[in-house]
């Protein structure tokens, strides 16, 4: 995967198929297709601790979120996942014929010893003003990957950094892997298009 920026998008390109794969399924993901309603749940926390004992000013607080924040926050994340969903539909699928004989892909992609007929690469072209919608379903997908999987606190993850990939069960590398991804462009989001 490389980033490109410009004066009015920002580029993933040069995806290939497994990266493609877990971009593609974002939004689904953000939603929390296929995931246990608890997990799902995470995204919209009580404001009130399980362990406070609920007097009738804490139930008040309870009520006023179910009924008014709570739906402002599904609301939002829906209109985000949308917004990510719309980018989707326009990406491009690409050979290594598309990219120029002078492009560094070529290049980096003999060297890693991938073969000329690699199957197709896709780049997502994503307008600035899009980038917060973005950010907030990479980290809907990434918390709810992590209350369904407990990725983020996990020894594994340090594993596969000291260890290598083969530490791991590689059902479980995958999810690793797809959680570093979306980390990964959500730092590169924040460093380049949200406080460059």
């Amino acid at each position: 995967m490389r980033f490109v920026l410009t004066d009015t998008d920002w580029i993933l390109d040069s995806l290939f198929p497994g990266e493609w794969e877990w971009i593609r399924i974002l939004p689904r993901l953000a939603a929390g297709d296929g995931l246990r309603s608890d997990s799902v749940e995470r995204l919209f926390p009580s404001p009130v601790a399980s362990d406070v004992l609920v007097d009738e000013s804490t139930f008040t607080q309870i009520e006023d979120w179910d009924e008014l924040i709570r739906p402002e926050l599904e609301e939002g994340f829906y209109r985000d996942r949308e917004v990510v969903e719309e980018d989707l539909t326009r990406s491009e699928a690409l050979s290594l014929d598309d990219y120029a004989e002078d492009d560094p892909i070529r290049e980096e992609l003999e060297e890693a010893g991938f073969p000329e007929d690699l199957p197709s690469m896709h780049r997502i072209l994503v307008p600035h003003e899009n980038t917060d919608a973005w950010y907030s379903t990479l980290n809907q997908a990434r918390l709810l990957m992590n209350e369904e999987f407990r990725i983020a606190d996990s020894d594994e993850r340090q594993l596969v950094k000291t260890l290598g990939p083969s530490a791991i069960n590689e059902d479980r590398i995958l999810l690793i892997a797809q959680y570093e991804l979306y980390s990964v462009i959500q730092s590169i989001l924040v460093e380049n298009v949200m406080h460059p």
